[in-house]
C-alpha cells in the first residue's frame, strides 16, 4: 500500500522527535501532497531551507489535479475540514494510499485510509 504523510509528521521528524523518525523508515515508497510541501518549506527558516529541500526531495510530491480537486470537494462537504487538509486527504484517497497523520482533530482517526500513529 502506498503512503501519503501529513505535514505534522514530517515537521516531528524535522524537530527530531524520535517516533516519527521511526514512523517514516517503516516505509519505502514515501509520498507528500504538494500542499505538504508547501506548508513545511512556508515555516523554514532560511538557514534550513537547502536541508529541508533535501529531506523533501526523498518523497514522491503529488500535484493537486481536477481529480484531488473534485475528491477534496466531496471530502470538505462531509467533514467541514479545513481545505489544505482536504486536499492532502483527498490526494492520498487518489493514490490509494494511507494517510499517515497524527492530526485527531480535523482527520477521522477510525476511517479506514488513515493512520495515526503516535501522539505527542
Amino acid at each position: 500500500m502506498k503512503v501519503l504523510f501529513d505535514t505534522n509528521i514530517l515537521i516531528d521528524y524535522l524537530l527530531g522527535h524520535t517516533v516519527a523518525s521511526k514512523e517514516l523508515e517503516q516505509y519505502k515508497d514515501c509520498q507528500i501532497s504538494i500542499i505538504t510541501k508547501m506548508e513545511i518549506l512556508v515555516g523554514a527558516s532560511e538557514d534550513n531551507d537547502e536541508t529541508t529541500r533535501e529531506f523533501l526531495d526523498n518523497f514522491t510530491i503529488i500535484d493537486l489535479n481536477k481529480e484531488i480537486a473534485e475528491i477534496a470537494i466531496s471530502i470538505r462537504k462531509e467533514h467541514k475540514i479545513k481545505l489544505p487538509d482536504a486536499i492532502i486527504w483527498a490526494t492520498a484517497k487518489y493514490c490509494n494510499g494511507l494517510l499517515i497523520t497524527r492530526n485527531t482533530k480535523d482527520f477521522p482517526i477510525h476511517a479506514s485510509d488513515i493512520k495515526v500513529p503516535y501522539n505527542i
